[in-house]
């Protein structure tokens, strides 16, 4: 006489838009958060690749301190992750952010190499006395 109760589901009833849990499956205690929850990804999220996280910082140091050193590399790296974005390598890259890594990089280049040529223009000139 076993089976089911009359009435009764295979599978309770969702709560919050979830999917029933298949067969078998154990389900969360109270209080656990879902798989989209904080610290799991959601489908469709973006992450942050380390070379863009770390051309950021490369670029943001070259703009301030450090100039074509550090912002040759960051070019470099945001440039990597842009390209495997772009060839379906690595879809789950933000690309926004690498790209806005990659022009810092190219700006802190561009105003590093400025400031060298003023620099050396002026001392230039001062040597010869103008």
């Amino acid at each position: 006489m076993g089976g089911t109760q009359p009435g009764a589901t295979s599978a309770p009833p969702t709560a919050g838009g979830y999917p029933p849990l298949p067969p078998g499956a154990i389900p969360a205690p109270p209080g656990a958060y879902p798989v989209g929850g904080p610290g799991g990804m959601y489908p469709g999220a973006k992450i942050t690749g380390n070379n863009t996280k770390w051309a950021l910082g490369l670029g943001i140091a070259a703009f301030f301190c450090c100039g074509p050193f550090t912002a040759v590399p960051g070019i470099f790296m945001a440039k990597k992750d842009m390209d495997d974005f772009a060839a379906g390598r690595a879809p789950q890259l933000n690309d926004g952010l690498a790209k806005g890594a990659f022009y810092l990089n190219i700006i802190a280049l561009g105003l590093s190499i400025l400031g060298i040529c003023l620099f050396f223009g002026r001392l230039g000139m001062l040597r010869r006395g103008f």
